[in-house]
């Protein structure tokens, strides 16, 4: 079977804000089987994985230093598989492909000076990961720091971007205690220019959708995790003594990823069949998603790829065939597709890994738990302001 294509996410941050060693945290809390997604990462190439090792080996080092930041115009690529293990065998989910920009780049916007490679790859990217950094956001609540205002023509070239953006807190053991995200929510969005591309996705409404698309999220993060370091009184990041760093909701932001990529692919499908009329009526959900399983799967990726969105055909078939509750009935479709419907169906209700039997019906497994991972999220108190759109 033909390997998933792989989702692009840029990260985006200034010099500082831990953009890769929050892909090292991410890789030390995902390369062993997830308790809750039920899914393990994978990295094809040995090199990049020793790369994050030795990055994370640095942080946990009780000596005082970092590991440095990502030097200018290196733009390091990390390609994750997502794998998930059942008694059927080993099956990928899904790839997704980070490309980490170094602070620079961000530098150069500011200054007016952004390449238009680099502009073009936010606009082509599947989805953005803003690493907003936990210092700067402690001085910015505390009147001490611009910060927002420097990141404002970031904000502007978001815009440009059709995918979900998901801004992530970094250091955020420096704000708990201190700050709620509620209360960093409500000063973020005081800033015209941040308030501005949130109110830009608002206006996208999706029915009978869990995950509308193009959302926006705010998540706190800490690749260390709460305990681990503190700030001392000359200003400097410092690690406590006998400490280990325990990386905390690192694994909230990849999950994300999934659901919201499917629901706008989704969306954007749906429209263009309205437009077209083809095989369904102007407006009939019902009628475009039966369209979706006569198998159409194959060419519904293609005019996605024309509009920009790379998903995986046998992930979107999974996705869109086991959303409809109809399949089979009022279509002629082939036995062997409607048993291969159903089995993906009866994986989704009953939430089991044991019909994970393909890649197909492994993406719809994940995208069920990440879906119930954010729920769960979400219904804590402490995580009100997560969702912005």
């Amino acid at each position: 079977m033909e390997e998933p294509a792989a989702y692009t996410v840029v990260t985006l941050g200034p010099s500082g804000a831990g953009k890769t060693v929050y892909l090292a945290a991410l890789w030390q809390t995902l390369k062993v089987h997830h308790p809750g997604l039920l899914c393990h990462l994978s990295l094809d190439d040995v090199r990049k994985e020793n790369r994050l090792e030795e990055v994370f080996r640095q942080v946990a080092d009780p000596g005082p230093d970092w590991p440095p930041s990502t030097l200018p115009g290196d733009i390091p690529e990390w390609v994750f598989s997502c794998k998930v293990i059942s008694p059927h065998g080993q099956f990928t989910a899904m790839k997704v492909r980070y490309i980490d920009y170094a602070g620079e780049s961000l530098t150069g916007v500011r200054d007016g000076g952004a390449s238009q490679e680099f502009v073009d790859t936010l606009r082509e990217a599947d989805a953005l990961l803003g690493l907003l950094d936990g210092r700067r956001i402690l001085e910015m609540m505390r009147g001490e720091s611009d910060f927002l205002d420097q990141m404002s023509r970031t904000f502007l070239l978001m815009q440009n971007s059709t995918g979900p953006i998901h801004f992530v807190i970094t250091k955020w053991d420096l704000l708990a205690g201190h700050y709620t995200l509620e209360q960093i929510r409500e000063r973020l969005m005081r800033h015209p220019h941040f308030s501005s591309l949130v109110a830009s996705r608002r206006t996208w409404k999706t029915r009978r959708m869990a995950v509308p698309p193009g959302r926006i999220r705010l998540l706190p993060v800490s690749s260390v995790g709460l305990e681990f370091a503190f700030l001392d009184s000359t200003g400097e990041m410092r690690k406590r003594a006998n400490r280990r760093p325990e990386p905390y909701n690192v694994d909230l932001a990849f999950g994300a990823v999934l659901p919201d990529l499917l629901a706008r692919a989704y969306e954007v499908a749906a429209e263009e069949r309205r437009r077209t009329g083809a095989g369904a009526t102007a407006g009939s959900r019902g009628a475009i998603r039966r369209t979706f399983t006569a198998g159409v799967a194959t060419p519904l990726s293609a005019l996605l790829s024309s509009r920009g969105i790379q998903v995986p055909v046998h992930m979107l078939a999974g996705f869109l065939t086991a959303t409809s509750s109809l399949a089979g009935r009022a279509l002629d479709v082939p036995p062997s597709e409607l048993r291969k419907a159903r089995r993906l169906q009866r994986s989704f209700r009953r939430r089991s890994v044991n019909a994970v039997r393909d890649d197909m019906s492994a993406a719809h497994f994940v995208l069920h738990r990440t879906v119930r991972l954010l729920n769960d999220v979400e219904q804590r108190p402490e995580n009100r302001g997560t969702r912005l759109t």
